[in-house]
């Protein structure tokens, strides 16, 4: 039977062919209408509670016994460990080893020290390969041996239950005075049947009672900046043993100079070895120098004292002593004051005064105020003196004193007042110039007695230098037949006629050395360059439209024109008077200047200088040859 009725088949011939018709529309049976009663509301709302009546009943009773059982169990193994551990009933404890120290609470330095030891085994059982470390401060030393101790191992061997080990510790213990000395004492062991080791440790304090050497210094307070001070630094022995190889150490501030010391220094001039000393020696270190600061500052020397260290020549294993000095610097206990040029002409008098004025807060009585005079140019027999002074020629000093001036008998704080006096050098001469870098130095230094809390005395010194500068001298000569050239014109010049010259200028200098020498010079009207030099290396120019003429010549040693050689230079010019300057000598060079700078006292020369005209310097020179004629 054919299946084209259905209407699938129908519809998919329809899809897949191109000349099928359109299949129609399939008539459907109708379907009759049903009505159905819908309610508007829930209804009853339903209850979910359950009833413990309706739950199945579990028995739970055995877990619960358990947990409280292991709750009970374990708090009862807890308080068992911890009775038997915190009460000692456990075999092996640290608790149980006690370390007993029998030894002095103090000690005198560098004596012998005798500690008793004690160590109590309270355990259950025995303590095998016990080792007892003990570690020293520093500053022990082995009484036996003699030398130096840090750290040691003893060994005890066994020590059995509920016994003991005793050991004695003798030792020479140093330091200074109220040091602490700290020891510590470890017990090492281990238990039979165990490889861990076990440890305890105990420590000992002991101080030092007193040591063995006292240092006492002495030195100034305060002293002016630049003053030599001397310290005094006495060592006493207070040990009843004897101190080999003392040793004193110094540590020096910043700005001073060591100078010298009673006793020679071993190293670096601040470590000296004042040899052995005995109970109750005494031996003293004195040191000069020169401390050097600004006003108000304080430097402070740090001074240590020991027994030479064993292999070491100049140095000590620790401090037996210690002390310090202090010194303030003080800008001037009399503000002194020195009013004078610091630069001089020579063989002229030079006034100076000196002004002090007391700034303590104390009284200062018997006051000496000295000038001390010294130099390679001072001429002695120019001092004039003022205000009661008097100048002591044997020495070079003037002194003024309360004898022969009323106020420094007492000055009060605050005081001020004057003295002066002056001097000169020796004339410029032959003698002089062979004086290199002249110079007079003078050193005020005032001495008094301080009243007050702080007596005392004190002192203040001010330094002055005078310089004088060197004496260059300039000349200008004119030639016409002398020199190194050759000169042509008439003599005397005629108006409207060339005649040349040789113009030669001379440098010399006596005393200090000069620098950036430099002589100018202009070529006036009429006057012209004939470009001719001698000797070529001098660095002579000309400027043809300044018409400038310049030397430089530079430096000028000391003693040019004496010792040795002048400086000089010549050059050639050629004049073509005006009939304007007939019956005139007309000038070869105008605005002449000569400038140096004298490298001793910084200051700049000019010395005197004479121009050059027509008339010369030749030996044939006769009367109006220099005078320009028709």
């Amino acid at each position: 039977m054919e299946f084209e009725k259905s209407s699938i088949e129908r519809l998919k011939r329809t899809l897949y062919s191109r000349n099928e018709n359109i299949v129609p529309k399939e008539k459907r049976t109708p379907v009759s209408e049903r009505k159905t009663d819908v309610s508007t509301d829930w209804g009853t709302t339903p209850s979910f509670n359950i009833l413990d009546n309706d739950m199945p009943k579990r028995n739970n009773s055995f877990f619960n016994k358990f947990l409280i059982g292991s709750f009970i169990f374990f708090f009862i193994a807890l308080a068992i460990a911890t009775f038997i551990f915190f009460g000692g009933m456990n075999m092996i404890s640290s608790n149980n080893l006690d370390i007993k120290i029998v030894a002095p609470s103090s000690v005198s330095s560098g004596e012998e020290l005798v500690i008793g030891l004690s160590i109590i085994n309270g355990n259950r059982t025995d303590l095998e390969q016990v080792a007892l470390f003990i570690d020293y401060p520093e500053g022990a030393l082995s009484v036996l041996e003699n030398k130096p101790l840090s750290r040691e191992k003893i060994d005890l061997s066994t020590i059995p239950s509920g016994g003991s080990k005793d050991h004695t510790v003798r030792i020479i213990l140093s330091g200074e005075k109220e040091a602490i000395k700290s020891f510590n004492f470890r017990i090492e062991y281990k238990v039979k049947g165990s490889n861990a080791v076990f440890s305890k440790e105990k420590p000992y304090d002991v101080i030092i009672s007193s040591s063995p050497i006292i240092l006492d210094v002495s030195y100034p307070k305060e002293i002016n900046s630049g003053q030599e001070i001397t310290l005094s630094i006495g060592v006493v022995s207070n040990s009843s043993v004897v101190m080999k190889n003392s040793l004193i150490k110094v540590e020096y501030p910043y700005g001073f100079t060591y100078k010298d010391s009673n006793i020679k220094p071993l190293q670096n001039n601040s470590i000296w070895n004042i040899g052995d000393l005995k109970n109750g020696d005494k031996k003293i270190l004195t040191i000069t120098g020169i401390l050097v600061g600004q006003n108000l500052e304080d430097r402070t020397f740090n001074i240590s004292a020991g027994t030479q260290k064993p292999g070491a020549i100049a140095d000590f294993d620790v401090a037996l002593a210690t002390n310090v000095a202090t010194i303030g610097i003080r800008k001037s206990f009399f503000d002194l004051n020195i009013i004078s040029d610091s630069v001089a002409v020579m063989g002229r008098l030079v006034p100076i005064t000196i002004k002090w004025q007391n700034i303590l807060p104390d009284k200062i009585l018997n006051t000496r105020i000295v000038a001390t005079i010294s130099g390679n140019i001072f001429d002695r027999s120019t001092v004039r003196v003022n205000d009661g002074g008097f100048y002591r020629s044997t020495d070079d000093t003037i002194f003024w004193d309360k004898n022969s001036t009323g106020d420094l008998l007492s000055i009060s704080p605050g005081d001020s007042g004057e003295v002066s006096f002056s001097i000169s050098s020796l004339p410029n001469s032959i003698q002089t110039r062979s004086i290199k870098n002249p110079h007079i130095d003078i050193n005020i230094k005032s001495t008094g007695d301080r009243s007050g809390t702080e007596t005392g005395a004190v002192s203040s010194d001010e330094n002055i230098t005078i310089k004088f500068p060197s004496i260059l001298t300039f000349t200008t000569r004119t030639f016409r037949t002398i020199g190194p050239f050759s000169n042509t014109g008439p003599i005397p010049p005629r108006a409207d006629k060339e005649s040349t010259y040789t113009i030669t200028w001379t440098l010399t200098n006596t005393n200090n050395d000069l620098k950036d020498t430099m002589v100018t010079a202009v070529l006036p009207p009429g006057v012209d360059w004939k470009n001719e030099t001698s000797p070529l290396g001098e660095r002579l120019s000309f400027n043809s439209e300044t018409r400038a003429l310049s030397w430089e010549v530079g430096n000028v040693s000391l003693g040019t024109g004496f010792t040795y050689s002048p400086k000089e230079v010549s050059f050639k010019v050629g004049i073509t008077p005006s009939i304007s300057q007939i019956g005139s000598v007309p000038d070869l060079l105008s605005s002449l200047n000569v400038v140096a700078t004298d490298t001793y006292t910084e200051t700049q020369l000019t010395p005197e200088v004479q121009s050059a005209n027509t008339q010369y310097s030749d030996p044939d020179y006769k009367n109006n040859d220099s005078v320009v004629v028709k």
